[in-house]
């Protein structure tokens, strides 16, 4: 088990502060929803982008 960032697209707006913060290319903004995705296989549970993100759409969670 390992820790990751996790997405809520509800909350998502894809603004983009969460990929600027991350200092992995881990985060990318998903074109076909316009909402971001993390990588969870090479995320290093840093929480940076969670705490970049206003609207709480990113939280750092068991794999």
């Amino acid at each position: 088990m390992y820790v990751a960032a996790k997405v809520d697209e509800e909350k998502c707006n894809g603004c983009k502060l969460c990929i600027w913060a991350c200092p992995d290319p881990n985060v990318i903004l998903y074109k076909p929803t316009k909402k971001i995705a993390v990588n969870q296989s090479r995320c290093k549970g840093c929480g940076l982008c969670a705490a970049a993100c206003k609207r709480g759409a990113l939280e750092i969670d068991a794999v």
